[in-house]
C-alpha cells in the first residue's frame, strides 16, 4: 500500500544553508579582478571517458558556459528508451534495511549470510559474497561507522558510503582487475569531477564532517587513507551527489543509496523531466525517457516532488541542491503555468480560475519574507482579490492538513486524521482549487486512514481521486508516466482485490466479478506506465503484470 509518510528529501543532513559561508571568496580581491576572472570562465570540458561511457546510446554530452555540463537528445526519441545505464562508484543498504537486502544485487533477503566479522554486511548467497570485492578491505572500518556516526551525530549511511568509495579507490589504485561483471563500476577518478557545494555548507557542518572523517580515517587501513580536508569534500560530493535505490517491491522508499557520477554530472534538474532515473540490481542506475524527446532536446531528471508549488520546490532545491531554479517551468510566467493551480484559489467572480499569487524571489524565501502587494487577479477574468483574504484561506487549510497529519504521527488518531483531512480531499470547505497541492497531500495520508477503518470503498473512491487529480496534471503538461502514478494504479487494483474478496466471502458472486474486473483494469494500467518507467522486464512491472491475467 501507498505509505503516508513520502520521504521529500533525499539527503543526508537537514542541516540549513548559511548563504554567508562562500570560502571561494575573498574580500581582498578587487572588483577588477573579478571581472577579469569572469571573462576568463570556460565551459568545464567534457573527458572522452564519458563520451565512451555512453557509446550506444541515443545521447550526446555537451557543456557550456550557461548549463555545464549536460546531455542532449542525439536523434527523435521514444518514451521508455533507455538514454545511460550506470552501476555505481560504491553503494550502501541504508541502514533501516541493512538486514533486508542483498548487499551486492539488492534483492530482498529470504536467506542471509552474515558477514561474521562486521555483522553489516548480508548477502543473498555464497555468489553474492564472492562477488564482494570490496567488503574485505572495509570490514573492519564498517564495524565502528555506527560508534562514530553516534558520537559525531553524522549520520551512518553518509560514512558507510565513504568508506566503500575510498575501498573502491584503494583498489583501484592496486590495479586489481573489476568483477565478471559486465558493466564496470565507473571509477573514483570521476567522483572528483562532481560538484560538491562544500562553500555553500554551514561551518557546523564542516565542524561535523571534520570530526568524524577524523575518526573514520583512524579505523582504516593506510592504503585508504586521504587528507582530512579530501576527505568531508568527498562527504560533501555525496550529499549534493548521491541517488536513492529503491527495491523490487511497492515501498515508496529508498533501501540503498549510491553515487553516480556520471547520471549526476550529466543529467540536470527540471521541474516538468523527460526522463526517471531508476534504481537496478547490483547497484545500477537507468536513465529513461518517460515521453518523446526531441533531437537535440536536454535530457532531465527531476529531484523533487512535481507536484509541489514553485516556491516549495525552488526553496527544496536551493536547500537540498544549492541552486536556484530557472528550468523552463519555473521561469514560464504564472498566469500561463499549471504552478498557479497548485496553489490556487477559485476566483469568486468566474469562478473558473484561480487568482494569480506572484512567484517569490530567492531572498524572500530565504528570509521568509511576504511581499506587500494591494491585490491579487483572477487569471481569467481578471477579478481583483485581496492577498491577505487569499492568504488566509491557504493558511487555514494548511494548518487543517497539519493537524490531520499530528493526528497520525503523534497520536495515532486515525479517526480524528480523517475528520479533519477528509473535507481538504473532497473540497467540501473553502475555495480551494480541485488541482491545489494541499488537496493532494491531504488525499494520500486520507486512504491510509479509511484502509486503517478498514472502509475499503471509501479508499478506494480517495485513490481513484488522486489518479484523476493526476491526470488532469498531465493535461497540463507535466508527466504522465510516473513512478508515484504507477503505484496508485498498483494501489488502486490491491484495493479493488481486497473489496472483491469481501464479497467473495459473502458468496456475492456478481459483485465480486465487478471488482475483480476493475482490479484488472487498474493492474494493467500501473504496468503500462510502469513499463514506460522501469521497463518491461523489471520486477515492479511484471508484479503489476501478473495480476492482470
Amino acid at each position: 500500500m501507498i505509505a503516508a509518510d513520502i520521504e521529500a528529501q533525499k539527503s543526508f543532513s537537514d542541516l540549513k544553508l548559511d548563504d554567508s559561508c562562500d570560502h571561494n571568496s575573498s574580500q581582498e580581491t578587487s572588483k577588477k579582478n573579478k571581472k577579469k576572472k569572469s571573462k576568463k570562465k570556460k565551459a568545464p570540458q567534457v573527458d572522452s571517458y564519458y563520451e565512451r561511457a555512453l557509446e550506444g546510446y541515443p545521447v550526446s554530452l555537451r557543456s557550456t558556459k550557461t548549463k555545464g555540463r549536460h546531455a542532449v537528445a542525439m536523434g527523435d526519441i521514444n518514451e521508455g528508451t533507455t538514454v545511460c545505464l550506470e552501476r555505481a562508484t560504491g553503494f550502501v543498504v541504508r541502514s533501516n534495511y541493512v538486514d533486508q537486502q542483498c548487499h551486492v544485487c539488492l534483492q530482498t533477503l529470504s536467506t542471509k549470510l552474515m558477514c561474521s566479522d562486521c555483522k553489516k554486511a548480508y548477502y543473498c548467497s555464497q555468489r553474492c559474497l564472492e562477488r564482494d570485492d570490496l567488503h574485505t578491505l572495509a570490514c573492519s572500518t564498517l564495524a565502528q561507522v555506527a560508534a562514530i556516526g553516534s558520537s559525531t551525530d553524522t549520520d551512518p549511511d553518509l560514512l558507510s558510503l565513504m568508506t566503500l568509495l575510498l575501498t573502491r579507490r584503494a583498489r583501484e589504485n592496486q590495479n586489481k582487475p573489476n568483477t565478471t561483471d559486465t558493466l564496470a563500476p565507473t571509477p573514483f577518478w570521476c567522483v572528483n569531477d562532481l560538484i560538491s557545494h562544500r562553500e555553500k555548507a554551514t561551518p557546523d557542518f564542516i565542524r561535523v564532517l571534520t570530526e568524524a572523517s577524523q575518526r573514520l580515517l583512524s579505523e582504516m587501513p593506510d592504503s585508504m587513507h586521504l587528507p582530512v580536508e579530501d576527505l568531508v569534500t568527498l562527504a560533501c560530493r555525496i550529499n549534493a551527489n548521491a541517488h536513492g535505490l529503491g527495491d523490487d517491491q511497492s515501498r515508496n522508499t529508498d533501501v540503498a543509496l549510491g553515487l553516480f557520477p556520471v547520471g549526476a554530472m550529466f543529467f540536470n534538474h527540471a521541474c516538468n523531466p523527460n526522463c526517471s532515473f531508476v534504481g537496478l540490481s547490483d547497484g545500477q542506475l537507468a536513465f529513461r525517457t518517460i515521453r518523446p524527446v526531441k533531437n537535440e532536446e536536454e535530457l532531465t531528471v527531476s529531484y523533487i516532488d512535481l507536484y509541489a508549488p514553485r516556491d516549495e520546490r525552488r526553496i527544496d532545491l536551493l536547500q537540498s541542491k544549492h541552486f536556484w531554479c530557472k528550468c523552463k517551468r519555473c521561469t514560464t510566467p504564472m498566469k500561463a503555468s499549471v504552478d498557479r493551480l497548485l496553489q490556487g484559489v477559485v476566483c469568486t467572480e468566474c469562478k473558473k480560475d484561480v487568482y494569480v499569487i506572484p512567484p517569490a524571489s530567492m531572498e524572500e524565501l530565504v528570509k521568509g519574507q511576504k511581499r506587500e502587494e494591494s491585490h491579487w487577479q483572477c487569471a481569467g477574468c481578471e477579478h481583483i482579490a485581496s492577498p491577505e483574504t487569499i492568504r488566509q484561506i491557504l493558511e487555514q487549510a494548511q494548518s487543517t492538513y497539519a493537524t490531520g497529519m499530528t493526528a497520525i504521527r503523534r497520536e495515532r488518531n486515525y479517526r480524528r486524521a480523517r475528520q479533519k483531512l477528509e473535507p481538504l480531499a473532497k473540497l467540501t470547505t473553502g475555495n480551494l482549487h480541485p488541482q491545489n497541492a494541499v488537496r493532494l497531500n491531504a488525499c494520500i495520508p486520507l486512504m491510509n486512514c479509511m484502509r486503517h477503518e478498514n472502509d475499503l470503498k471509501g479508499a478506494i473512491d480517495i485513490n481513484r481521486s488522486i489518479i484523476n487529480l493526476l491526470e488532469e496534471h498531465a493535461k497540463q503538461q507535466l508527466p504522465r508516466n510516473t513512478a508515484e502514478i504507477s503505484d496508485f494504479w498498483q494501489n488502486l487494483g490491491e484495493l479493488c482485490n481486497a473489496m472483491a474478496d469481501q464479497h467473495q466471502a459473502a458468496s456475492q458472486t456478481p459483485l465480486e466479478k465487478k471488482w475483480r474486473k476493475d482490479a484488472r483494469h487498474a493492474f494493467a494500467q500501473a504496468a503500462r506506465v510502469r513499463s514506460v518507467v522501469y521497463g518491461p522486464d523489471h520486477p515492479k512491472t511484471k508484479l503489476a503484470a501478473k495480476h492482470v491475467l
